[in-house]
C-alpha cells in the first residue's frame, strides 16, 4: 500500500504542497499590499496621531462649510 502522497498529514504530494504553498504567498502578498495602501490612505486622510492642537484642522473645515452654507442659504 504505498502512495506517493507526503507523510505530512496534509495528503498532498510535494508537488501540490509546493503549488499550494506558492499560491497561499502570492494571495497574502496581495492581501498585505492592499492593506498597506488603505492604511497609508487612512492616514493621509485622518492621522491617527494628532498634532499638538488635536483635530483642530478637521473642526476648521467643519466651521467653514458651515458658514459657506449659511451664505448660500
Amino acid at each position: 500500500m504505498a502512495d506517493d502522497k507526503g507523510g505530512y498529514g496534509s495528503g498532498l504530494t510535494d508537488a501540490e504542497a509546493k503549488e499550494f504553498h506558492g499560491i497561499f504567498i502570492m494571495s497574502f502578498l496581495i492581501f498585505t499590499g492592499i492593506a498597506v495602501v488603505a492604511h497609508i490612505l487612512v492616514w493621509m486622510w485622518r492621522p491617527w496621531l494628532p498634532s499638538v492642537n488635536g483635530y483642530s484642522m478637521v473642526e476648521g473645515a467643519a466651521t467653514a462649510v458651515q458658514s459657506a452654507l449659511t451664505l448660500l442659504a
